[in-house]
């Protein structure tokens, strides 16, 4: 990992119908895989609520059928306006 590397992190966004998730990562595949963990840990809760509704709630592998990923990659220290880097 080179010095720039290790100053930059990213975001991955899946809007649902009812939830915004969002996963952090040094890298989109870490802020995929973070945001994609955090749906199956949501995803059980609701199953051990409503076990019938195995079949009608994807499970991780088919989220991004159903749902875009949205990444946005930022700076440390570095500010930001809509997604554009100011400072």
């Amino acid at each position: 990992m080179t010095n720039d590397e290790s100053q930059t992190f990213v975001i991955a966004e899946m809007n649902t119908a009812r939830f915004m998730f969002r996963g952090a990562g040094r890298d989109r595949a870490a802020a995929r895989a973070a945001v994609l963990r955090a749906w199956q840990t949501h995803r059980n809760v609701l199953l051990s609520l409503y076990p019938d509704r195995t079949d009608s709630i994807p499970d991780e592998t088919q989220m991004e059928q159903h749902f875009t990923i949205y990444y946005q990659e930022y700076a440390l220290d570095g500010g930001y306006r809509d997604g554009q880097r100011l400072i």
